[in-house]
Parts: structure tokens; sequence; C-alpha cells
């Protein structure tokens, strides 16, 4: 077979077209930059000090927890990208699995927790700079001393004025990064994780011979004023290294372990844009997730060992970071000034990270007329610098700028408490896809596969449902409830802008997404059934924290019996929620993109001067 000048040229276009956009696509480095940048933040600076107080020796044992349960996590989501790659599927795929009104709970969820992440990190940064700084904390005179304290300082890391502004300043520079066009963005991260990621190695491997010594150790009680609790220190001293069983998974999220591993989903974020050739998409997204939560779990409790074995040089200092304290002690100077330098620029990452990730899920939603179509329009998605169009979404930055700033303002810039607020959530959002996996049944893969599918879907439905029961009442309300409100927002905006009120009307006339609320006035609706079933596991969630939280004092066994509720009633859940989610597709089928697979190129002809 021989091709004519005409079939040569149409070849050679189709090819660098092809070439063009291969090239455009995001290579194995590039998904574990995202997927290390996300997860590397501000977590393993802060949350050792609260495990080692609550868990003592046995705080290595809550990284593994955390570590096995974000495996056990990933390894749904990473079915479902390979199964069905789409960039922003964390909301499209429950929109087309499970109807409109599911999928606006889980974008409400996932929204809190991706415009909170740099709230929380911003006010992270700040922390860093406090060493130096006391004035940018209410409570920094205090905070340099607290170890020689009767008792534990309320609310301890509150911003000052001065320190909210600056955490505002912060934010503002990490959606600035995001203007950037999108491969200089992707490859600004990958050097900011470099850096980040290498300078906690650094601690691990130049203070671990010093763990060998056990003159450096103590006991949790010596560090009761970084335990997070608000009480006196002869009370803090008698609770700390002696958690209750019961407590344990408690420690692992209300010690901010739980929120050190989020951020692994953000090479599933863009699932639908990894380079096809090679590999191949599903191997580099094994690679990116596994690889980055493998490598997390092994620094965090390496950095964790370090902690248990070193807190002896700490000075009761809650102003400078318990690693850089330990490296002042053992005459590493240098290494100081490193972590001083990572505890701005790791929190940096994470937020710019997830603020990019933000985009390409909200704009997802706005093309489902979930929210306001105008996000994603080309007038306010792109804009124009020296001569070149970018695609930066800088109207829905702008958006989730304002969110994460009504965040950090409500809870004074609190590290802890936009944690809280971001945990919960989180593990909202994670709990869909699993029932997305079973429930869609994508082609391509042997009975056997979707075995297994079914299993991991249904045993992290149910370990996420124990974790957020043993979250705590305080946390669970908070994060909770914050998903509510976002849920009534995306809904109740189109009705009052439908419905035209003096005031709000004219506000929200331009508001143009669709209005799904009053699906609830149709029960043979099917995108009904699969939201009130979802709603109901989260009642029952919240319900049984509750009752726990209620009851603890008289009957301090309450939780042996409200656990197996929160776990069977998730574990009954389950099905139901697959079985309406098929009915909802049975009526309105999916539009969904496939697995891709390398496919054979044929040989090509030989162009002669005669063809």
């Amino acid at each position: 077979m021989t091709l004519g000048r005409t079939g040569e040229r149409d070849l050679a276009c189709e090819n660098t077209a092809e070439a063009a956009d291969e090239r455009r696509r995001l290579s194995t480095l590039d998904l574990v930059g995202l997927a290390a940048g996300g997860v590397v933040g501000s977590g393993w600076l802060l949350a050792a000090g609260p495990a080692f107080w609550g868990l003592g020796a046995d705080a290595i044992w809550g990284w593994v927890a955390g570590g096995a349960l974000m495996l056990l996590i990933a390894a749904v989501m990473v079915e479902l990208g390979i199964a069905v790659p789409k960039t922003g599927g964390l909301i499209f795929l429950p929109l087309q699995a499970a109807g409109p009104l599911v999928a606006t709970v889980v974008a409400a969820g996932l929204w809190i927790v991706y415009a909170a992440n740099p709230a929380s990190e911003a006010a992270a940064m700040v922390r860093g700079l406090a060493y130096e700084y006391p004035w940018l904390l209410e409570n920094g005179d205090r905070l340099a001393g607290a170890g020689g304290l009767g008792g534990s300082v309320a609310r301890p890391y509150d911003l000052s004025n001065s320190g909210l502004l600056c955490a505002v300043a912060f934010m503002a520079l990490i959606m600035a990064v995001n203007l950037l066009p999108q491969r200089r963005l992707i490859r600004l991260n990958l050097v900011v994780t470099v850096v980040k990621v290498l300078i906690p190695v650094l601690i691990v491997v130049c203070l671990w011979r010093y763990t060998l010594d056990t003159a450096h150790s103590c006991v949790p009680k010596d560090v009761w004023y970084l335990s997070g609790q608000e009480d006196t220190k002869a009370a803090l001293q008698a609770r700390a290294g002696h958690p209750k069983p019961q407590d344990f998974l408690y420690m692992v999220l209300g010690g901010s372990i739980i929120y050190a591993y989020i951020g692994f989903q953000a090479p599933l974020d863009f699932a639908g844009n990894v380079k096809r050739r090679g590999r191949g998409e599903a191997a580099r997204l094994r690679w990116a997730v596994y690889g980055t939560l493998v490598g997390a779990f092994l620094l965090y409790t390496a950095l964790q060992w370090i902690f248990g074995r070193l807190c002896g040089e700490l000075t009761g200092d809650m102003l400078a970071s318990p690693y850089a304290q330990f490296a002042t002690a053992l005459g590493g100077m240098w290494l100081v000034w490193l972590i001083r330098l990572n505890a701005v620029l790791s929190p940096m990452g994470s937020g710019i990270v997830f603020t990019h990730a933000l985009t390409r899920e909200v704009a997802a939603l706005s093309r489902a007329h979930l929210t306001h179509r105008g996000l994603q329009t080309a007038r306010r998605a792109s804009f124009r610098f020296r001569g070149a169009e970018i695609d930066a979404f800088w109207m829905i930055l702008l958006v989730n700028f304002t969110i994460g700033l009504v965040m950090l303002l409500l809870v004074k810039g609190s590290w802890e408490d936009l944690v809280a607020l971001n945990s919960v959530p989180a593990l909202v959002v994670y709990a869909m896809p699993g029932v997305v996996l079973v429930a869609l049944k994508p082609p391509g893969f042997p009975g056997a596969r979707r075995v297994l599918h079914l299993v991991l879907s249904a045993t992290a439905f149910v370990a996420i449902a124990v974790v957020i029961h043993e979250a705590g009442w305080g946390k669970v309300w908070r994060g909770m409830a914050a998903v509510v409100v976002g849920s009534a927002l995306l809904l109740g905006l189109p009705l009052l802008a439908r419905l035209d009120l003096p005031f709000l009307g004219r506000l929200l006339r331009r508001y143009d997404a669709r209005d799904h609320v009053s699906r609830f006035a149709r029960p043979d609706d099917p995108a009904v059934r699969p939201v009130l079933l979802f709603l109901t596991h989260l009642a029952v969630l919240v319900l049984c924290t509750g009752l726990r939280d209620a009851l603890d004092e008289h009957f301090p066994d309450v939780g042996l019996v409200t656990l197996p509720v929160a776990a069977l009633s998730a574990a009954v859940l389950f099905p139901l929620l697959v079985t309406a989610c098929r009915r909802y597709m049975a009526a309105v089928p999916p539009t969904l993109p496939g697995p891709r697979r390398e496919v054979e190129q044929e040989p090509r002809a030989t162009v002669t001067a005669g063809t």
C-alpha cells in the first residue's frame, strides 16, 4: 500500500497533532510532583508533638493506621481513575453514576477541603515565621516559655491581626502562582516538591545516629504543652501517653495524622491528562499515588521516631519547630536554617497543588451546571499575557480565595481548627468513589478484578465510617455542618435566582446553574434515592458520634455500642447505594470516557517519488 502526497501530508499533520497533545500531557514525574507536593505540607511539621503526647511510643502505630487507611482509599480511587480516566473526575463521576444531587453533596465537601487547604497552609507558614516574629501570634509572647507555665495556653496559635494580614498575603501568593501557564506551574511545583521532600529526608539522615543514645529521649508527659488540649499542666501530664483503646483512632484523626496524608489524590484530579505512550496511564497513576503514600509513610514514621528519641532536647518553646530545636542542640545550624526555610516552603507547595487541582474540579462542576456556568467560560477562564493565552481559570481562583479567606477569618487563623474543618469533609468525599466504581462495572476488567473492586470499595466505605465516628463530636459536627452549608448553597442558589426575590434576585440574576433541589418533590426521580441513602449514611454517623459524646460521662463504654452501629450501618447502606446508582444509570445512561489502551501502529508505507 502506498500513499500519495495528500495522504502523506494528512498523516504527518495527524502525527504532529498527536505528538503535540502528548507533550502537553503529564509524565510520571509530573504526577509524582503533584501527589508528593499535595501530601508533604504542614502535617509532618506540626503533628508529631500531639501524637507523641497522646500515644507515646505507639505514635508510630498511629502513622501506620493512617497510612493503611489512605492506601485502602487510594487503591479504590486509583482503580476508578484507571477505569474511567477523567480530569475533574471526583465530581464528574459521582454525577454520572448517582446523579446531580449526590454530586452536589460531594462537590460541597470537596470544595471545602480544597479551599480550606490553602488557608490552613497559609496559617502554617505564619507559624513557621513566628520563631522570629512572635507578634504574628496573639499569644506569641507566652509561647516561647510555654514549658514553664502552669497550664496550657488557650488557643495558643490564633493569629494576631498582623498575622492574619500575613496569612492573607501568603494566600494571595499561592493564588498568584496558579496564574502561571500550566506547564510552568507543574515544573515549578516539581522543583519545590524536590526541595521540600529532601529537607525532611536530611533531618532523618543527619539526626538518626543521635537516636541511639537514650540520653536525648523523654516521656510523653514532658511534652504536655504540645498536646493541643486546654487543661492544667498536672492534668495533661496525667493523661499523657495513656490513651484508652477506643481513643486510638481519635488520636489518628484528631492528632492531624490523617491530614498529613491528604493530597495523594492530586494525580487523579488530572487523570484525563496523563501521557499515554510508554508505560501508559494506568502504570503512571499507580506509581505516582502508591509511591507517594508509601514514601510519605516511611518518612513520617522515621520523623516520629526521631521526635520520640530526641524530645529530651526540647526547651519548652512552642514557637520554634521541634526539629529545629533538635538540630540546634546537636550543633547543626545549617540544618536549622533549612528546617526554618521548609516551614514556609513546604506548606506553600501543598497549597499550590490543592489550589491548582480545585480549579479543574470546580470547572467540571460548572460545566455540569451544578454551579454558575460562567466560572469556566473562556472569558473568565483565560487571559492574555505577552501575547500568549493562559488558561488559569482566574475567576475560579478568585472565588476560592474568597472562600478560603472567610474560613481563615472565622477561626482566627487557627491551624488546628482549619485541619478539623478539612479532615471530616475529606473523608466524606473519599467515601463515594468506591460506590461509583462498583456501580459502574467498567468494561474490560475480568470477574476476579471486579470482585477485588467490590471488596476494596466496601472495606474502604466501612473503614471511613469507623474513622469518622472515632474523630470526636467537636470535629464531626463542624465538618458535617460545613458540608451541609455548602450543599445548601449549591442547591439553594439556583432556586433563589429563579424566584427573583426583591433584593437577592438582583444579585443572583446572572447565576445560571440548574435548579436541582426541586427534584426532592418528585420521589420517583431516579436521582433522589441515591442522595437520600447517602445523607442517611452521614446522619447515622453524626447521630452515633453525638450519642457517644453525650453519654460518655455516665456510660464510659457507650462507644462499644455506637461504633458497631456505625460500621454495620455503613455495611448495609453500601450495597443499597450501589443498587440505587445502577437504577439511576439505567434511567439516565452515563457518558463516560473509556480506559485508553496503547494500540500498535501499522507499519508506515514507503512513499516513492513515483506515487
